[in-house]
């Protein structure tokens, strides 16, 4: 199972790879939300930032938006489908995100015992 959050660059809508989708009217509207979408999904299903074409429905995307967000470099080919560029650089994934969590939640209770016994 994969994480019930993702990490989003709170700079995305100004992003020049979003901005260049932008360019391309509704289509280019659509694409970005669909780029949104997957890297939930992706996160969502634990698939190290692939998107198999077969999923495309399930991101609310089609083969045009794909191509989109191919072109606008923020996606790959590859084999069975496309990977969002720079997933691993971008979000912790896997054994290493579990055990950040549990690092946090140790800390966050520590920190809470410490805040209310005093």
């Amino acid at each position: 199972m994969g994480l019930p959050w993702v990490r989003l660059d709170t700079n995305i809508n100004t992003h020049d790879k979003v901005l260049t989708l932008l360019d391309g009217g509704s289509k280019g509207k659509q694409a970005g939300f669909v780029y949104c979408m997957s890297i939930a999904y992706a996160a969502g299903h634990g698939t190290d930032g692939v998107i198999k074409r077969a999923a495309l429905p399930f991101i609310h995307g089609t083969q045009a938006d794909a191509k989109l967000l191919v072109m606008a470099e923020l996606w790959e080919c590859v084999e069975g489908g496309y990977r969002i560029k720079n997933w691993g650089n971008r979000n912790v994934v896997g054994a290493t995100q579990q055990v950040l969590s549990d690092i946090r939640s140790e800390a966050g209770k520590k920190g809470a015992q410490a805040r209310w016994d005093n």
